[in-house]
């Protein structure tokens, strides 16, 4: 019979460690550099690799993030992200009060933006119901917190037609969204400030909805929150905007400085490794995850 035992403290700091090197030649072919690099039949996990808020079925999933030069999808953004929340969450002393959202955050409050554009500024557009407020009290993702309790949030934001993952940090006290990109050029940069501009000027009506920023001393206005560009960034050479999206995120949980020069292959190796190795002690040793799901409620207005 399956015994279960919380694994919340697995990843307390795991990810802050330093990298092993797994052979993991063992599922691959070596042809690293191409799309297909697995024989026919040989690319399924079974059973999937469970990781909280997603499933991991195909070995490919762990090349995309082994590899330089590999385009990290939703599926591993949102995993990471999910671990870096849960080691937020649980650490005894936490060095940052912060919290993270998902892909499915950025596409719904940038339709939501869409729609507030065209319907001339629509007030009407923000309320208690909106998928948007779920995320704000904590209820919509697994291992989410209540927004008024932390000092940061940090946005997972894919330029699309740049094809580009960039990380947004809003630091709720300096009412400020930072912006972390790692292909700085003023074309890139312009385009990533206007995809910060949901989150300007739709979060601050949000806020507005809630007396708990108030009761917190969080500054409640309505306007909009200023985007920073952070400056000095190591910039990437190759399709690894992601890696660099998720390190920017741990730099600053960790309280760290971040390097001006970013081995991206230790920084892709360390994770995957982890990763890998996660799941596996997960199999072997039968650990199951506390339930963390949110509350249930009616289904909310994501549009």
């Amino acid at each position: 019979m399956r015994h279960q035992q919380t694994e919340k403290f697995f990843f307390l700091g795991c990810l802050s460690h330093y990298y092993y090197r797994l052979p993991f030649s063992k599922f691959h072919n070596n042809e690293h550099d191409k799309e297909k690099v697995y024989l026919k039949g040989k690319d399924k996990i079974v059973p999937p690799f469970r990781f909280g808020v997603e499933d991991v079925a195909t070995k490919m999933w762990f090349h995309k993030l082994a590899y330089p030069g590999q385009c990290l999808t939703n599926s591993h953004l949102d995993i990471i992200f999910y671990y870096l929340r849960k080691k937020g969450k649980y650490a005894k002393e936490p060095k940052v009060k912060f919290t993270t959202t998902d892909c499915l955050f950025f596409k719904t409050i940038h339709a939501l933006y869409e729609k507030f554009i065209a319907q001339k500024k629509n007030l009407s557009l923000i309320t208690a119901q909106h998928a948007i407020a779920d995320y704000i009290r904590g209820r919509k993702m697994l291992c989410g917190s209540p927004w008024h309790l932390c000092d940061h949030v940090f946005f997972i934001i894919h330029m699309e037609t740049e094809s580009h993952w960039i990380l947004g940090r809003l630091n709720i006290e300096e009412r400020r969204v930072y912006m972390y990109n790692s292909l700085s050029t003023a074309m890139k940069d312009s385009a990533a400030i206007k995809a910060c501009q949901p989150f300007a000027v739709l979060l601050p009506h949000f806020f507005a909805l809630f007396d708990e920023f108030k009761k917190e001393n969080k500054p409640v206005c309505l306007d909009p929150f200023e985007v920073v560009k952070v400056d000095g960034l190591p910039q990437q050479t190759s399709n690894d905007c992601g890696c660099f999206v998720a390190s920017f995120a741990e730099y600053f949980i960790d309280m760290k400085p971040i390097p001006p020069i970013f081995d991206v292959e230790k920084h892709r190796d360390r994770l995957a490794v982890l990763f890998y190795k996660y799941a596996r002690m997960k199999e072997v040793e039968f650990i199951d995850s506390e339930d963390e799901a949110p509350p249930k409620g009616p289904k909310k207005n994501l549009s």
